[in-house]
């Protein structure tokens, strides 16, 4: 098994593999000797290709839709913590000490 190359972007590796892909198809003969077997090896390739260019892209736009996702968290988290403390000083001017318990309120004075 072939060793990895961190130098290498993912678009450069795509590229580099579908053109060594078709130079090897394009001298399959000379190639073909020196053990692989053509054009298996290939096909093979080229499908592993193919689905890597698919699976990236759907992974991107699972980035985008989280990216999207995390935003509209943010801001619901945002609203929530300022509601949550609105309440929670109401709770306190409305409520004595002894009563704040029964609200999930812990704090002392």
């Amino acid at each position: 098994m072939a060793t990895k190359s961190s130098s290498m972007s993912f678009s450069d590796l795509l590229r580099n593999s579908t053109v060594m892909s078709d130079n090897i198809k394009l001298n399959a003969a000379k190639v073909g000797r020196y053990g692989l077997d053509l054009p298996e090896f290939t096909t093979e390739m080229d499908a592993d290709i193919s689905k890597a260019d698919t699976l990236n892209k759907e992974q991107e736009r699972l980035k985008s839709e989280l990216k999207v996702k995390t935003e509209e968290l943010n801001l619901i988290k945002d609203k929530l913590e300022g509601n949550y403390a609105l309440a929670k000083k109401t709770v306190k001017l409305a409520e004595p000490q002894a009563n704040w318990v029964a609200y999930g309120i812990d704090d002392k004075r």
